[in-house]
């Protein structure tokens, strides 16, 4: 292996490594192990260090449960070292290269910045870039409701990696003042939560939420109560027992949180562990403060995939499509959940019905109860933001990425992460999209309208049809799909449904 110089950074001295001509440097961390007083604290800034640190293997992953998407062999997973990031750059030099911050999704309760999609090697070649990706307290400890606990602690340690990223990166040849982050699902929801939160201000210059925005049925106390007392009667703690449930073994408390969750999927009941709005730390819910242009010196490009929800399906081993007469009784449930009125029912299904049909989409019974659970979910929410934003920012993008696995579960959640990154595998597996000349073909563009947008703030390149701002009055939309085009206000119907709805026309 070989290894770069030694960086003197502001917290102490570094050697990386350099690998298929690009500079790594691999769990670099950014803050105090948040253990013993610090679980569930704010974040305390990584204090300086003597000697060579070696930043040539990846930090561990946050604590959290394995899932179906957890990488095999199991990836090592601590409390005490699990603060840290790394970053990808072309050169140490003093070119002040763009930057890409990237905050990995799951639920903000699984994954990390480590995971083999991530890896900014190719994105850095490809624009000359500075990549970097993080990991942050995730689950029970990014967020419990206790009194006299920190709220949104996850989200400050977010702060607190950008924080490091503006001291340090003009190190490793990025730009402080060009920094963009970007992220999916709850990495998403979480550019957006960073728009609305002062302590994040200046620094970032950019965002780019990918299937995931400020829901707006999202960012409520009540919820993160529910999951704590849900939690901490499995634990046999009382909401005044912070000091108790620090030192409980952290093995203890996930084992409890993957009981729960357990317990509780069939249900329809969600542990919810995301940032929530507790007047300080996040004042107001996001939507609220991107509406009255709490964000408006921020470009914006957001988006969703075609067929988000398609990614549950693969929970259920024995998932079965719906059926016609079995969907007005679960458009039921899903209304229900989404806090609509029953009485809406038929219009809801009617309105899905034509507009696919008239779109030339699939229009089966399961394709309906799906387009439902993306637009509740993704899609809505980001037309909202883009909506939000665009009223004080010119610089606002929309898109929507409808590529599809073949054989699988179409256009779902995550797939466009590896497009993103230039990240393709050898089978099709879901999320994984396979190399090949027309995956490698889109890949480009879609990259290379990221690596612009992070450099000037525009996503315009020659590979694509001209990409227009967004705006409420044409709606235009860039499809990244085989033949990318621009689509002026995509399912307007739906959209217009939407729009007449109860709960997600707030704010």
């Amino acid at each position: 292996m070989k290894k770069t110089e030694i960086i003197e950074t502001k917290t102490g001295n570094l050697q990386g490594s350099f690998e298929r001509d690009i500079y790594v440097f691999k769990g670099i961390p950014y803050a105090e192990p948040p253990i013993g007083e610090l679980r569930l604290n704010a974040p305390v800034a990584k204090k300086p260090w003597s000697g060579v640190m070696e930043a040539l293997k990846f930090g561990p992953e946050a604590l959290q449960p394995y899932n179906i998407n957890t990488p095999r062999p199991y990836p090592a997973q601590s409390e005490e070292d699990c603060l840290t990031l790394n970053i990808w750059t072309p050169g140490i030099d003093n070119k002040k290269r763009a930057v890409l911050f990237w905050i990995h999704g799951g639920s903000f309760m699984y994954g990390s910045g480590t995971r083999v999609i991530y890896y900014g090697t190719n994105m850095a070649k490809k624009g000359d870039v500075v990549v970097v990706t993080i990991n942050y307290r995730l689950g029970p400890f990014a967020n419990l409701y206790f009194s006299d606990a920190h709220p949104n602690v996850g989200m400050l340690d977010q702060i607190t990696a950008l924080e490091w990223v503006n001291k340090n990166i003009e190190l490793f040849g990025g730009d402080p003042n060009n920094i963009t982050i970007f992220g999916e699902s709850a990495g998403a929801a979480a550019v957006c939560t960073l728009m609305a939160m002062p302590k994040a201000k200046r620094l970032f210059k950019r965002g780019i939420p990918q299937s995931g925005a400020a829901h707006p049925l999202g960012y409520i106390q009540t919820a993160i109560k529910q999951t704590t007392e849900l939690l901490l009667s499995e634990l046999n703690l009382k909401s005044d027992d912070l000091e108790k449930f620090r030192k409980i073994p952290a093995v203890d408390i996930i084992k409890a949180v993957y009981k729960l969750e357990q317990r509780n999927f069939s249900q329809g009941i969600r542990l919810r562990f995301g940032p929530y709005v507790d007047g300080e730390i996040l004042p107001q819910h996001p939507l609220k403060a991107i509406n009255e242009g709490y964000a408006k010196d921020v470009d914006l490009i957001i988006g969703s995939n075609f067929e988000e929800s398609k990614f549950w399906h693969m929970f259920f081993p024995s998932f079965k499509e719906t059926k016609a007469e079995d969907l007005p009784r679960r458009m039921k449930r899903v209304l229900k959940m989404t806090g609509e009125n029953e009485e809406d029912l038929d219009k809801v299904i009617t309105t899905y019905q034509n507009s696919r049909e008239e779109n030339g989409l699939p229009s089966s019974p399961q394709d309906i109860l799906d387009a439902y659970d993306t637009d509740n979910m993704f899609r809505i929410p980001a037309v909202r933001f883009a909506d939000a934003q665009s009223k004080h920012q010119k610089n606002t993008y929309m898109y929507l990425f409808s590529w599809g696995l073949p054989n699988f579960y179409g256009a779902m959640h995550g797939l466009e992460i590896g497009f993103v990154f230039n990240q393709f595998f050898n089978v099709d597996v879901p999320t994984l999209p396979k190399k090949t000349e027309e995956t490698e073909k889109l890949s480009e563009n879609m990259m290379n309208s990221w690596i612009s947008f992070a450099k000037n703030g525009d996503p315009n390149h020659d590979g694509i049809p001209k990409w227009p701002q967004y705006d409420i009055q044409k709606r235009n939309t860039i499809v990244f799909d085989k033949n990318i085009k621009i689509w002026k206000d995509p399912l307007s119907k739906e959209r217009e449904m939407w729009n007449r709805m109860n709960l997600l026309s707030r704010f």
